[in-house]
């Protein structure tokens, strides 16, 4: 995302699209970042699940039980937007895998 001259950085992390990966899940907020979602590619049955902070609040796990191919969504909020997501797998006895939670240029 372009920077522009004046623009806080409240602006650049309410308009800016946030996405992680690992083997197994997806968790995304789009523009204007005031839902989350998190998509279950695990085909070996383990949940998916998302952690994720807003402007004013943060540490928000959303899990995701419906099986591969499925997508859960959170409500929407774009006053306590969405800075931060992060997709995890939950391996039951193991550490979980997560994706990247954080970019570079992503305005904090």
């Amino acid at each position: 995302m372009a920077a522009l001259s004046g623009v806080g950085s409240a602006f650049a992390d309410a308009g800016e699209n946030l996405y992680s990966t690992t083997t197994g899940a997806s968790a995304w907020s789009d523009r204007p970042n005031g839902s989350v979602s998190v998509r279950d590619k695990a085909q070996g049955g383990d949940e998916v699940y998302t952690t994720y902070d807003r402007r004013y609040n943060s540490g928000f796990r959303m899990n995701n039980e419906g099986g591969v191919d499925s997508t859960t969504k959170s409500g929407t909020d774009t006053t306590n937007y969405v800075t931060k997501v992060t997709a995890c797998v939950n391996l039951n006895n193991k550490p979980d895998r997560c994706g990247p939670d954080d970019r570079d240029g992503d305005g904090r």
